[in-house]
């Protein structure tokens, strides 16, 4: 028999909105959920390459059993900042061109 998959409870209370337009929240929302997944996916892809390095084959348990080592949790950190800084990138990309024209703005 296999264990049900539950989802995690809504959360309670009124969402925060960032935007000015709900759909953008929506959206965002979206694809912060869809970059956790990506995250905890390139994780296990991590651990299942490891595994077989090691072993040579691998099992469910021998996935599921397998515990990093400092230099596993240091490369998973560094794959993990260079996911957000490709996914945030258009958005560092436009303050630096927001803040460059309050820069020209305040020294006109």
């Amino acid at each position: 028999m296999t264990d049900k998959i539950t989802t995690p409870r809504p959360a309670q209370g009124k969402r925060p909105q960032y935007f000015d337009d709900p759909n953008m929240d929506q959206m965002h929302a979206m694809i912060i959920a869809l970059a956790t997944e990506v995250s905890v996916l390139t994780d296990r892809f991590d651990t299942i390459e490891r595994v077989l390095d090691e072993k040579g084959t691998v099992s469910r348990s021998d996935i599921e059993n397998w515990q990093p080592d400092e230099k596993a949790w240091e490369e998973r950190r560094d794959q993990r900042e260079q996911l957000i800084r490709r996914l945030f990138r258009t958005v560092r990309e436009a303050r630096t061109t927001l803040e460059g024209q309050a820069d020209q703005e305040a020294n006109t």
